[in-house]
Parts: structure tokens; sequence; C-alpha cells
């Protein structure tokens, strides 16, 4: 549904097709479709009770900060509100971080996020996407030092976690094995920190949806089958650790690794 200009009066009209009994939406795409705060609140009100929605996009809408954070408090699925198409990539030598320490942060990011499943914390693909993707933002947004650099990447993963809705208590367990992770580069509330200041620069953004989000949606609508979903995912996670693909829109990535797994695999 989304682009089709509904406004207000049909975000209304789906809000009260999602409260109804026996609602099967999981997947409902709003973005671009000229809705404002009446309507963010009519769907706010419809997630706080009980639908079996799982995902809900909103991005390129006109809704203000407070409709925005209606949805973000209501809603016991993934939002995602804001989406950055592209970004340019880490070219000019005045930056602090290029792209070469960009690469080793994602590269160990990615051993950070698979190592913390041995911890009973979340480790997925969609965990690891969302802090490469806090990254990248909070980097756009502030200059962040070389000696700061790894602490910003224990606290995008941090900020990532919160949206997983883990308790307050879980978080700060997170934060302490975080900061474990950096050999005592920082500490535990230096980690608490940061995580708050990404959460506070990076505002709705935060609250986008990733590569890997749009390959798990392809996966579903093409039947892709799992060997050359797992090829999809490494063709993707490969391409993160590289600022050259930050040119391109993350569902243009994803359709690029669906499109070589489909025609490299049999």
């Amino acid at each position: 549904l989304g682009a089709n200009r509904i406004g207000d009066a049909g975000a209304a009209a789906l809000a009260g097709a999602l409260g109804a009994p026996g609602s099967a939406i999981s997947l409902l795409s709003l973005h671009d479709n000229c809705i404002g705060d009446a309507g963010a609140q009519s769907l706010a009100a419809a997630l706080a009770g009980s639908t079996m929605l799982r995902q809900l996009d909103l991005w390129g809408n006109p809704t203000s900060d407070l409709g925005k954070q209606a949805i973000a408090d209501s809603a016991r699925c993934e939002v995602f509100l804001e989406l950055d198409q592209a970004a340019e990539p880490l070219r000019s030598p005045e930056l602090p971080v290029d792209a070469r320490m960009r690469c080793i942060l994602f590269d160990w990011l990615v051993d950070v996020v698979r190592g913390m499943a041995h911890q009973d914390f979340p480790s997925s693909d969609r965990l690891l996407f969302r802090a490469f993707r806090c990254v990248d933002a909070y980097l756009a947004s502030r200059p962040v030092s070389k000696n700061q650099l790894q602490l910003t990447g224990a606290a995008c993963v941090c900020a990532a976690a919160a949206l997983e809705r883990i308790s307050s208590a879980r978080l700060e367990e997170l934060a302490a094995v975080l900061a474990f992770w950096t050999d005592g580069a920082c500490g535990e509330a230096e980690v608490r920190s940061m995580a708050a200041s990404v959460r506070q620069v990076l505002g709705f953004r935060i609250y986008q949806p990733t590569a890997h989000t749009f390959l798990e949606r392809y996966r579903r609508r093409l039947q892709v089958t799992d060997q050359k979903f797992w090829l999809a995912s490494y063709l993707l996670e490969s391409s993160a650790l590289d600022a050259s693909f930050l040119k391109f829109p993350p569902q243009g990535l994803a359709a690029a690794a669906v499109a070589l797994s489909l025609s490299n695999l049999p």
C-alpha cells in the first residue's frame, strides 16, 4: 500500500482492520502515504492492542515527532519511521574515520554480535545490520575520533538491541558484556552513556529498515531457498564492510544480493 496517498482517513480505516478480531495482517507498508499525526494516532491506538502485525512501514509521511513517538511507544512489532536511501562514501581525508577504519570496526562488530549468542543475548543478522545502520548514521551526524570508534560501535550495538524490547536490566548487562569485548578500552558506564548519545543524536532515524530487512522480505516473496538466502546474506554482510556501497539504498543492495544468489546457485 506504499505511495497510495491514503492519508489520515485511510490510516484510520486500516487501524480499524488491524484491531479487528481475527486480523492476520503481518506486514503493512504505508510509506509515502500523506499520513499525518491524526493517522499516526489512529495506528498507535490499534498497535497498542492485540495484533498479528510484525512490521510496519511509515517512512516518507508528514508525521511530526509527536506522532512518531506515539507509534514507537505503542507498537509491539518492528516499526520503520524513517529511511535514509543512501549516504556518501567516506572519501574525505579530513574525516577522523576513514573507510579502512570503518571496515575494521564492522568486522569487529560481526565478531561481537555473533559472540553474544554464547552469553544469552540477542544475536542475529537483524541486530547486526541495525548496528551497522546506527554506526553509519552516527558517523554521518557527529565527528568521532579514532580512539572513540570502538566505543561508538559498542554503543550502537546497545542502542540497536534496545529495539529488541529487552528489559533495562538486561540492557545494563549487555553494556557490561560489550565493554568486556573492548578489552578494557572503555567501561560499562561509558557504553551506556554513549548509547544514550546515539539514541539522542539519531532520534527516529534509529527506526530504519536495513538491507537485511528487505532481504527477509524478498526471501518470503520469492520463496528463496535456505542455501540461496545464506549466500545472499553473506554477500550483504561483505558489502556492509565496504564503505563504497554506502551510495546504494538498502533495498537495492538486498535486491542485488538476491539476484546474484539466484543466478549463481541452481
